[in-house]
């Protein structure tokens, strides 16, 4: 075909040729629409709710120990003790106060974290102790990690002593330590529940819906353990 007989089918079918670019175009442009809001979705970073959501939860991954860290620090020196709350591991697993430990140790804060988690020993499987008791005493003590400032209480020397004793044992601590966090992953369920809450200054509980954290936010009024945060946790495997 000449090139004078493809311009006169052109001039001829002017119209057919605009809408069908046109429509070309149109698409082009829906697909960059979709592929720029589909972007925008995957790579939002979660962010705090406002007060006014109905559990006060902030919309922070539990696994953001940075953030907790610092909420902790924020505090100031006549804050030492700091109760970790949750229903069930699930909320809270056992990454979050190790990790949140050994930041604070990092900071040059001489640290104690005491496990309240006494059906699984938790810390004590984290920092891999090994118990050697000394046959001269008894006693439990704290055991030293392997990082600087951070020393724990593992579970296991409630468990020994077969004593709930954590609000002397914070009483004490407090006097040695910057800062003593209690691990207390299954709160609501213990027995101990309200010595457990009454021997911090402070609590963060970790919750995955409204009804866990109205559950805690009551328990916690009971005393005088102020409550700083409600955190909505990621599910994690620990």
């Amino acid at each position: 075909m000449s090139p004078g007989r493809i311009v006169e089918l052109l001039i001829r079918h002017w119209m057919l040729v605009t809408v069908s670019c046109a429509g070309v175009i149109v698409v082009m442009i829906l697909v960059m629409l979709l592929w720029t809001i589909r972007s925008k979705k995957t790579g939002a970073k979660p962010k705090a709710e406002s007060p006014d959501d109905k559990d006060g939860s902030e919309g922070i991954g539990g696994a953001d120990y940075k953030l907790i860290t610092e909420k902790i620090l924020q505090l100031g020196g006549k804050t030492r003790s700091v109760l970790f709350a949750a229903t069930g591991f699930n909320c809270l697993p056992i990454t979050i106060p190790v990790n949140v430990a050994i930041q604070l140790a990092g900071q040059k804060k001489r640290c104690l974290l005491i496990d309240l988690d006494l059906k699984r020993d938790a810390v004590a499987k984290a920092f891999n102790l090994v118990d050697k008791p000394d046959p001269e005493d008894l006693r439990p003590k704290p055991y030293k990690t392997p990082f600087e400032n951070l020393l724990v209480w593992p579970a296991h020397n409630f468990t020994k002593t077969k004593q709930m004793n954590v609000k002397p044992l914070v009483q004490a601590a407090v006097g040695k330590f910057d800062l003593v966090l209690i691990n207390a992953p299954y709160l609501e369920g213990s027995p101990d529940r309200m010595q457990i809450v009454s021997a911090a200054q402070c609590g963060i509980i970790f919750t995955q819906n409204s009804t866990q954290a109205t559950r805690l936010t009551e328990l916690m009024k009971t005393t005088q353990c102020k409550l700083i945060s409600n955190i909505q946790a990621a599910v994690e495997k620990s």
